[in-house]
């Protein structure tokens, strides 16, 4: 596989011990350098951002961190094309942002008595284990189904030579499951988009009433995701660009369609990203039983960092960040104090930065405002 073409999670995460936020007379905010007043942070952070932007070479930053309710950076930083401003209106590709949308349905369904997380999956599907594989463990990537692009030369050519091909579920699936087990279910932890490829299909099948993108639409509430597998993107769309193919072109025509599987690609604004954040990484829709299950640990993971059900958790985060044809960005809420950071970012032709180029962002964000806690460490397998 190319260096640069990486899974719609880009599995980097956060480590080290909650940092008590220093208390601050109301309408300050506690930051690595003391408390001060929003008017400050929202010129620290735009700052921060312009110059990592810069320095990177980023064709483009857009941007939205809330702290305790307050917006404090609503911007776009460079251009989404010549001539063109990158602006917080535009919409891109959310990739595995919507992960914790589908883990959150799945709990709601549980909490409603129509399935438990420790059934076997072979009350819904009929996939090879099934008997053996449970909810929970597509929920966590403890399944031990594989990818069907990572570790795939042979779909990452086919992807290369047409990225404008749509793919379809059943091609996906077969992919995957034609490509034998990573481990025995429950004894590793191994991302694959597999898992919730099936998870999607485990929801269709216990609520036929509704679709898949009913369901996850209910759970959103008034955050306006768009759902298709085709590649147009309702504007204004922010483009994206990419070296994956030898040379840099524009790739925001890509087809996503090789991404969830139907009903869970999905384009969306800042506004709605720093909606998911809010909204489905706090838990806040669900009872309090089901909001900490969401980021409890379970075997075979070890350590404070893990994979959850469906994010990245630890260290009083809550995490994804999806790298999508072109598309980088990271969702994040620190429940604590509650600040939700929603980034997305593009490639230039000189962009210093492999991978998820948003990811140093991030970081510079949790330095200022959560001094104590590292976003950037490798997530525990």
């Amino acid at each position: 596989m190319r260096k640069l073409l990486l899974p719609l999670v880009v599995l980097a995460t956060l480590l080290g011990s909650p940092a008590a936020a220093q208390p601050c007379p109301a309408g300050r905010i506690s930051t690595a350098d003391g408390c001060r007043t929003p008017a400050e942070v929202t010129r620290h952070l735009n700052r921060v951002l312009a110059d990592q932007r810069r320095d990177a070479k980023l064709m483009s930053l857009i941007a939205r961190v809330d702290v305790g309710g307050r917006t404090v950076v609503r911007r776009g930083f460079g251009r989404s094309q010549v001539g063109v401003p990158a602006t917080p209106a535009m919409r891109f590709r959310i990739g595995s942002m919507t992960i914790p949308v589908l883990t959150t349905v799945v709990y709601k369904l549980r909490d409603e008595g129509r399935l438990r997380l420790n059934d076997p999956i072979s009350r819904w599907l009929d996939v090879p284990r099934a008997r053996l594989v449970t909810v929970r463990q597509l929920m966590n990537n403890t399944s031990g189904y594989r990818d069907w692009i990572q570790g795939n030369q042979d779909f990452v050519d086919a992807l290369y030579r047409n990225p404008f091909r749509k793919w379809t579920q059943a091609q996906l699936q077969r992919i995957a499951l034609g490509r034998g087990f990573a481990c025995e279910p429950g004894t590793c932890f191994s991302y694959a988009h597999t898992n919730y490829l099936l998870l999607g299909r485990i929801v269709r099948a216990v609520a036929p009433e509704k679709s898949l993108k009913a369901h996850l639409r209910e759970v959103l509430g008034d955050i306006d995701l768009r759902f298709s597998r085709l590649a147009p993107i309702p504007g204004p769309a922010l483009s994206a660009y990419t070296p994956e193919r030898g040379f840099f072109e524009e790739s925001t025509g890509w087809s996503p369609s090789w991404g969830l599987g139907n009903g869970m690609l999905a384009t969306a604004t800042i506004d709605d990203v720093a909606g998911i954040a809010r909204q489905v990484l706090s838990g806040r829709t669900l009872p309090a039983a089901s909001r900490r299950d969401l980021v409890r640990r379970y075997p075979p993971v070890t350590g404070r960092i893990h994979f959850a059900q469906g994010l990245v958790a630890g260290n009083g985060w809550r995490r994804q960040n999806p790298y999508f044809n072109g598309y980088m960005g990271n969702v994040a809420w620190f429940p604590q104090r509650r600040i939700a950071v929603a980034l997305m970012g593009t490639r230039g032709r000189k962009t210093t930065e492999d991978g998820n180029v948003t990811n140093a962002a991030l970081g510079l964000i949790a330095d200022y405002l959560t001094p104590n806690n590292d976003p950037l460490r490798p997530v525990e397998r």
